[in-house]
């Protein structure tokens, strides 16, 4: 079972439920500013750091495309992304410097859950949006982790993000 209730085995059965129209309608509630933070916390090593993150999303072309800024203890990091609603699922591509990764994206719980297409990484990455009204404006929250090696074993990073709408 993966952690945020998206089983293998559910993710034809969920493809095939919902028209591609209805997916687009979820993908363009992003558009527009969003501004906040992140945190992320190891749990190997009990590391915590909470940095600002400032998030663009528009539609052009029948995809949503994305820019990403964060700036972290390491330094300022940026990302690109284009997602689409294609047979019955969301695929999105991601790129950070020269590494591009793909995620399948599925409507679960009242958000949209994230996984990489590399299905050896079904349980090591996750990631849950949802956007929701909070004292009257909407946010974007965001839960997930990643996995990596650490000592003689694997250990998760865990994120939460929580970004204000802030302009169309």
């Amino acid at each position: 079972m993966l952690a945020a209730g998206v089983h293998a085995e559910d993710l034809q059965e969920d493809a095939a439920a919902v028209p591609d129209e209805a997916l687009e309608v979820s993908l363009k509630a992003y558009e527009g500013r969003w501004v906040g933070h992140f945190t992320v916390h190891s749990t190997a090593t009990g590391y915590t750091e909470s940095f600002p993150v400032e998030q663009q999303y528009w539609w052009q072309d029948g995809e949503l495309h994305g820019v990403a800024v964060s700036q972290r203890d390491t330094g300022m990091s940026s990302a690109r992304s284009k997602s689409v609603a294609k047979d019955g699922k969301f695929v999105s591509q991601v790129k950070q410097g020269d590494a591009v990764e793909t995620y399948w994206g599925v409507l679960r719980d009242g958000g949209l859950v994230w996984f990489s297409t590399n299905l050896k990484r079904l349980s090591d990455y996750q990631m849950k949006e949802v956007i929701v009204e909070v004292d009257g404006e909407r946010v974007l929250k965001t839960e997930g982790f990643d996995t990596y090696v650490y000592g003689d074993g694997m250990a998760h990073l865990v994120y939460r993000g929580e970004l204000k709408f802030v302009a169309r």
